[in-house]
């Protein structure tokens, strides 16, 4: 998969309707391949890129963790992490490899070879991302956790060229029929109470990015919890937090604990 890995992750928030572009309707590779012949020269971008993200999203979908994903949510995470670099974006040696790419994919197009050929998947992963650089990234779906079970996952994504890594998570809200990729760490302008409460207890607590939190859900009781995710960052032996949120825009400090002293609650009660 391909990324930036620099982009700065901000809340993004996407319905579940089908995707855009000329062939943004075809949600399933194989009936996409087949329409092949059809294909204007002009369309290629939109052909092969809608093509690599199916067989992307298809292949999330095999991995038993993600099984109860609708195929959709899936479809729209590849198209989020993975977005389109049209030919025109692309420097002359880039457009060179990506017309050599295209090349070899037509053949195989045109031959109707497409099933399990990983000649066919290396160059239409040319064909999207021919230079290597700005989007090359990859996720391997058998490191996806789900930190809780069919609502929220963690994605890493290894950039294939720098070796550097990034989390990404993935919150498919049922209510509301949506999936949102979202960041776990509180944005500062945001969540100026939640900053200054972090700063009374632990003066010189630091977020970490680099590996996972723990999560879990509110009590299925209580109705005024149920739907809050409670977030511990980082779980090691020093000072640590723990938080809350429902929709991952605002976020309220519920436990801190001290290096080498036991949780105190700090979430004031509810009226």
């Amino acid at each position: 998969m391909k990324r930036n890995i620099t982009i700065f992750f901000a809340l993004l928030c996407t319905s579940l309707a089908f995707g855009q572009g000329k062939y943004g309707k075809v949600l399933n590779s194989k009936k996409l391949a087949l329409s092949y012949k059809t294909v204007k020269p002009v369309d290629k971008d939109d052909y092969y890129q809608q093509y690599y993200w199916l067989v992307k999203a298809e292949q999330l979908k095999t991995y038993p963790h993600l099984a109860d994903i609708k195929p959709v949510v899936l479809y729209n995470f590849v198209k989020k992490v993975n977005p389109q670099n049209p030919t025109k974006k692309l420097d002359e040696r880039g457009k060179e490899l990506r017309h050599t790419a295209e090349l070899s994919l037509d053949q195989y197009f045109k031959n109707k070879n497409f099933q399990n050929n990983q000649v066919l998947l290396l160059n239409l992963e040319t064909y999207v991302d021919p230079s290597q650089g700005e989007y090359f990234t990859k996720v391997d779906a058998e490191k996806i956790k789900q930190l809780v079970p069919k609502e929220f996952f963690g994605f890493t994504s290894l950039n294939k060229k720098t070796q550097e890594e990034t989390n990404y998570y993935l919150w498919v809200d049922k209510k509301n029929d949506k999936f949102n990729i979202v960041d776990i760490i509180p944005n500062e302008k945001d969540n100026a109470k939640f900053y200054a409460s972090v700063k009374q207890y632990l003066p010189k607590y630091k977020f970490e990015k680099k590996y996972m939190p723990t999560v879990k859900k509110g009590s299925k009781a209580d109705k005024t919890d149920k739907d809050f995710f409670y977030i511990m960052p980082f779980e090691q032996n020093k000072d640590n937090i723990e938080y809350k949120t429902e929709d991952f825009k605002t976020f309220i400090l519920s436990q801190v604990k001290r290096e080498g002293e036991a949780w105190i609650g700090v979430e004031k009660p509810r009226k």
